[in-house]
């Protein structure tokens, strides 16, 4: 594909080059040895110097390759004695999403209407499979946090610990969704939700909060588990799409005040 230069003569086109960068080409065939699981998480690379000989390159090109994973999450580089590159597991290459998501958010790219409009197309679905897949186990984890915010209410203590999880019990708004997406025993869904939930975790905070808006979240969250309780799919799946929606309309009032 060709593309013109700003600043530089019409005529003037550069062409891509194909031939792929030498700490590319290591990478890759990390991260292919990682996907067919012959690198397992926990499992540590051989030293650098033993791997720039195997993959005939230099150790420049080799530690290119191993900061490019590293930021991706497949790896893990750790300094000191007993250090070295290792292949991370599932909670690295999740801060890795998270990471990636909160920078684009950051730098304005997606807003908190982008990432409330992706809540309202995932967060249904989530709660309906998990109304159909909840454990036990995993239902007394939802209502543990659902009860923590209603005492948390009650006296009066709602400052910010009830939307941000900063509080002592550390059993925020957010987490109670982590729970829900839990439940729903999907990986995947899992790694996105909780990446956009964190994204929108400090928009929440900003947020000016009142007692009636925070009363409105805890009992759509009471609402949400209890529907999921009876295993009622359709009452869970609403109820998560009005308190999704309603949460919006949260923060679209405080962004215009």
């Amino acid at each position: 594909m060709e593309s013109d230069i700003t600043g530089l003569h019409a005529s003037f086109r550069i062409t891509g080059v194909k031939r792929r960068r030498v700490h590319e080409s290591v990478a890759d065939q990390i991260r292919q040895a990682i996907f067919g699981g012959l690198l397992a998480p926990g499992y540590k690379l051989p030293p650098e110097r033993q791997m720039a000989e195997r993959f005939q390159t230099s150790r420049v090109a080799l530690r290119e390759a191993l900061r490019n994973l590293e930021k991706e999450g497949m790896i893990t580089i750790k300094q000191g004695f007993g250090g070295g590159a290792f292949v991370a597991d599932f909670d690295n290459a999740l801060q890795a999403l998270l990471h990636s998501l909160d920078t684009v958010v950051k730098l304005g790219r997606a807003k908190s209407t982008h990432l409330s409009e992706v809540r309202t197309i995932l967060e249904p679905e989530i709660t309906s499979l998990a109304t159909l897949r909840a454990t036990s186990a995993d239902l007394r984890a939802i209502e543990a946090v659902v009860l923590v915010q209603e005492k948390r209410l009650q006296a009066g203590e709602f400052k910010r610990e009830l939307d941000s999880g900063s509080g002592p019990s550390g059993r925020g708004c957010l987490e109670f969704h982590c729970r829900v997406a839990e439940a729903a025993h999907n990986p995947v869904l899992n790694i996105v939700a909780n990446a956009v939930n964190e994204s929108i975790r400090d928009p929440i905070s900003r947020s000016k909060l009142t007692y009636e808006m925070r009363s409105r979240i805890v009992t759509s969250h009471r609402s949400v588990f209890e529907a999921m309780r009876s295993r009622d799919v359709t009452r869970a799946r609403t109820v998560m799409t009005q308190h999704i929606v309603d949460v919006q309309c949260h923060l679209d009032s405080s962004n215009h005040e």
